[in-house]
C-alpha cells in the first residue's frame, strides 16, 4: 500500500473533529496541488499568497500572506515612526 512507506499524522481539529493529513505529489515543474478539503479548511482560495518556510526536520509549512504595496508600507511605516516620537516628546 502507498501508504505504509509514508509516515502521516492525524490532526486534530477540536475535541469533535479529526483530520487525517493528505498527501500531495510534486508534479514536473515542482507544482504541487492543494485538495479542494484542505484549501476550505484553511480558507486558501484562487490568487491568494503563501509562505513556504522549510523546517529544521525538512518539513515545509505553508503559511497563507497578504500582499502589501511597498509605498504605502514605508509611509505608514513613517508615519507610525512620526506618531511614536511625538508620544515619546509628550512624556
Amino acid at each position: 500500500m502507498l501508504y505504509d512507506k509514508y509516515k502521516y499524522q492525524e490532526l486534530k481539529v477540536s475535541e469533535s473533529e479529526e483530520m487525517m493529513a493528505e498527501f500531495l505529489q510534486v508534479r514536473t515543474n515542482g507544482q504541487i496541488t492543494l485538495p479542494a478539503s484542505t484549501r476550505r479548511t484553511a480558507k486558501v482560495e484562487v490568487g491568494d499568497l503563501l509562505e513556504a518556510i522549510v523546517e529544521a526536520d525538512g518539513s515545509i509549512r505553508l503559511v497563507p500572506k497578504t500582499a502589501v504595496d511597498r509605498v504605502l508600507a514605508e509611509k505608514y511605516q513613517l508615519d507610525d515612526v512620526a506618531w511614536a516620537m511625538k508620544q515619546k516628546g509628550k512624556k
